[in-house]
């Protein structure tokens, strides 16, 4: 019987579909943004500053850096920027996992507010730890808002405020994080300060700044960081990302999500100009 002949592999047939796929991948970095000279600048830039602070960057591989990257530009995400330069798409969004946090003696949610099951999840624990170390019962103020309550919000702020006033204190529809699910306003009614900047000087305001990154959220509007945020300080407006990247913007000292990923300021909208700004 002849001995069959081995057929030979093309190298293109070897090589040509792991090229094609790099070629492809590389290409829809490119099309992101991710590997985007302006981009790649602002993230190296970003370094280089928290080098400069004796900070540690984040050191995370490319693969580690570039998932997460991508997913800040989709609304479902846990790790979604969304600001006065980023609307949500699709702008009327609304989370698919809501779920209502249970009231208990370390959390009063007697109006039944809902987040995003992650993100409720978390702030049962960080409560439970709260209430536990003697900072009393946290009270939830306000957390997931739809579109149409955001455009009613706003509304009355401008009402209230004027609109110079209401662009730093709310967002508008489409632009804020209550309408993400993961964003929460918090405080401690046996300690004053509700939705106010003195909460930042409360003993549970306090806890909340130092330790809430444990939990996975972060002080989403902290002070003097209106400039980069576009809104004012509000110590009890907490945002879900998660443990693991909240424990890297604590470590850093990172201030606002738009520095912890090199994007640009976003202290107007795009239609607005400096003329808006508040002194």
């Amino acid at each position: 019987m002849p001995k069959s002949t081995p057929r030979k592999r093309s190298p293109l047939f070897i090589f040509g579909p792991p090229v094609l796929l790099s070629i492809l991948g590389f290409g829809l970095l490119i099309q992101s943004g991710i590997l985007a000279s302006p981009k790649l600048e602002m993230i190296n830039e970003q370094n280089r500053i928290s080098a400069a602070q004796g900070l540690v960057p984040p050191t995370l591989g490319l693969t580690d850096y570039i998932y997460p990257r991508l997913t800040i530009e989709s609304a479902n995400q846990p790790l979604v920027v969304v600001n006065k330069q980023r609307a949500l798409d699709p702008i009327d969004f609304a989370p698919s996992s809501l779920v209502v946090m249970p009231s208990s003696k370390s959390l009063d949610n007697s109006r039944d507010l809902v987040l995003a099951s992650s993100a409720a999840n978390a702030l049962v624990l960080m409560a439970e730890q709260m209430h536990a170390e003697g900072y009393g019962q946290l009270f939830v103020n306000s957390a997931y808002r739809t579109y149409d309550y955001q455009v009613e919000l706003f509304e009355s702020k401008t009402r209230q405020y004027g609109l110079a006033g209401a662009l730093v204190r709310s967002a508008k529809a489409g632009h804020s994080e209550h309408q993400t699910g993961l964003a929460v306003d918090v405080s401690v009614p046996a300690q004053g300060c509700a939705i106010m900047t003195c909460f930042g000087e409360t003993a549970a305001g306090k806890w909340v700044a130092s330790n809430s990154w444990q939990f996975g959220f972060i002080v989403r509007y902290e002070e003097e960081t209106t400039a980069i945020t576009g809104y004012s300080y509000e110590p009890w407006h907490l945002r879900f990302v998660g443990e693991a990247l909240a424990a890297e913007y604590s470590e850093n000292g990172i201030h606002t999500l738009e520095e912890f990923w090199s994007l640009p300021a976003a202290e107007f909208y795009p239609e607005e100009g400096a003329e808006s700004k508040v002194d």
